[in-house]
């Protein structure tokens, strides 16, 4: 018989947990408390001339990322889960491989090979077309096409498995009932799958709203450009934190409502059978086909190639060494620390399932996962000047500490999640067994429970990794003096138009991004 906890492993527990979601939120609520004062006829200034276009800019890109995103994700999932066309197999997972691609690393492909004296350019001119006509990448349009060429596989993604899952049922019957594909479409599967794209649009809008490299190449002034403006144009870190709180608060409204939207939808009803594909007219086959070709072309081959074309003739001689060890090593330690408060949170969560205040404490240790990386870059440097100003320190604000703290408070819901799905995994009854043949407990975790843990922890390490790698704003407004990552040489070389010098270390980058966009298609099929 199971032994019941006593209240003081019960009260550890929760304080353990919720010390290290008070450690994982406090930069963010120190932001709320003491947001500093602006310069006299600064904001003024700002709010006249600066806050109107970049928050146009800002609902502009929202709304047309979101647009392309839904539009792509959504038609081509219903495209690969419910109908046969040539070459279905393999474009069902080429359509996910631009997520390995950093939005700010599609910019720079796309900024350079379409600049006036790239080849295609000067393609078009010889064959005498007016040069005015040529597409301009670096316009509102092209910034959607781009942001939204590279997140569309999160909705894409959801959206194909959650179709895989529901079947095909309710379609059917309203096929039965005399609607049209169309209406059937629209009225049924819409409404039914509403949880999955909402929740891949609100990560697609929360990445956008994020995103300063790409934005930065493309000419579009957002509120996150206007937050690293704020500190390193205008000098001022009491803007930037004032800034940077209104666009928490706007986050945070964001997650509040999809959190109450989520829990007034009906649970999905059981599934009868799995859906049956069926094969598209030729021509229609052909212009799924096409459009699918033409998507992975945009978002993989071309950028790819374009890479490929800008190495260096010796890569192995230019390879950027420091920035290279400067990336593994900051983003290894965020892997380590937010997987270990990851296993922290979710051991307490399995040990104690129907606690609140580890619920709380897991909600809460995971809220920085939708916080843009400028907006916690500032909300952990104006913490630890605070910190440091009290105590008449130095070098927290901008070291290695900051850094990892802004890192690990931005992923720590990815390490979480994939502890939460490792530890669903080791069975109560297997370490019972073990127990039961006379080991002792740290035998029982050396030979049962770490064998039965690693390979998820490693996913979730990975994972955590690989986006502590692609990170731009937290890591060039935090990182410590002298060093550079891949993410910031890639910046710095095309902030100076030297596209050349960053096509090795966006190349690496992207490598790197495909071992996990890899992982999740195999685990898929």
């Amino acid at each position: 018989m199971a032994l019941t906890p006593s209240p003081l492993s019960l009260w550890s527990t929760r304080g353990a947990v919720l010390g290290a979601a008070l450690l994982l939120c406090a930069p963010l609520a120190f932001l709320a408390i003491s947001p500093g004062e602006v310069a006299p006829g600064l904001w003024p200034h700002v709010a006249s001339v600066m806050l109107p276009r970049a928050l146009g800019q800002t609902l502009a890109l929202l709304v047309g990322v979101g647009a392309v995103a839904l539009v792509l994700g959504i038609g081509f999932a219903w495209a690969v889960t419910r109908h046969e066309f040539p070459g279905r197999r393999w474009l069902e997972w080429a359509l996910a491989l631009p997520l390995a691609f950093p939005a700010y690393v599609l910019a720079y492909v796309y900024v350079a090979g379409l600049s006036f004296d790239a080849a295609p350019a000067r393609a078009w001119r010889a064959l005498g077309l007016p040069a005015d006509a040529f597409p301009e990448v670096r316009s509102l349009l092209g910034a959607c096409v781009v942001l939204g060429l590279a997140l569309f596989p999160y909705v894409y993604l959801m959206m194909r498995a959650t179709l895989q899952r529901h079947g095909s049922a309710a379609f059917d019957a309203a096929r039965l009932l005399g609607a049209s594909p169309r209406q059937a479409f629209v009225r049924v599967v819409l409404p039914a799958t509403r949880v999955a794209w909402l929740g891949a649009l609100g990560l697609v809008l929360l990445e956008t709203l994020a995103d300063f490299g790409a934005v930065k190449l493309l000419g579009r002034d957002t509120l996150t450009t206007l937050v690293i403006q704020s500190w390193t144009g205008l000098n001022s870190l009491a803007l930037a934190a004032q800034l940077a709180l209104a666009m928490l608060g706007g986050v945070l409204l964001v997650l509040l409502l999809a959190h109450r939207g989520r829990r007034a939808l009906p649970p999905p009803g059981p599934e009868l059978r799995a859906p049956q594909r069926t094969r598209l007219p030729r021509g229609a086959g052909f212009a799924v086909s096409l459009a699918a070709l033409l998507v992975v072309a945009l978002g993989v081959v071309w950028p790819m190639a374009q890479l490929l074309a800008w190495l260096p003739p010796t890569p192995w001689a230019a390879m950027p060494w420091a920035a290279l060890r400067g990336t593994v090593m900051i983003a290894a330690l965020a892997a380590v620390v937010a997987v270990a408060l990851g296993v922290l949170i979710a051991a307490a969560r399995r040990r104690f399932p129907e606690d609140r205040w580890l619920g709380a404490g897991a909600f809460l240790a995971g809220l920085g996962y939708a916080v843009p990386g400028a907006v916690m870059a500032v909300a952990v440097f104006w913490c630890l000047l605070a910190i440091e100003r009290a105590l008449g320190l130095s070098g927290w604000s901008t070291g290695l500490v900051a850094l990892i703290l802004a890192l690990v408070m931005r992923f720590q819901r990815v390490g979480l999640s994939g502890a939460s799905a490792a530890l669903a995994l080791l069975r109560p009854h297997l370490m019972d067994s073990a127990a039961l043949l006379g080991q002792g407990r740290f035998l029982r975790w050396w030979q049962v429970g770490l064998p039965v843990l690693r390979p998820g922890l490693f996913a979730a390490a990975l994972l955590v990794f690989v986006e502590a790698m692609k990170e731009l704003p937290a890591t060039l407004m935090l990182r410590p003096f002298g060093w550079d990552t891949l993410a910031v040489e890639v910046y710095s070389a095309t902030s100076e138009g030297l596209w050349d010098r960053a096509a090795l270390p966006a190349l690496l980058l992207v490598v790197v991004g495909l071992v996990p966009v890899v992982a999740l298609l195999r685990q898929r099929h």
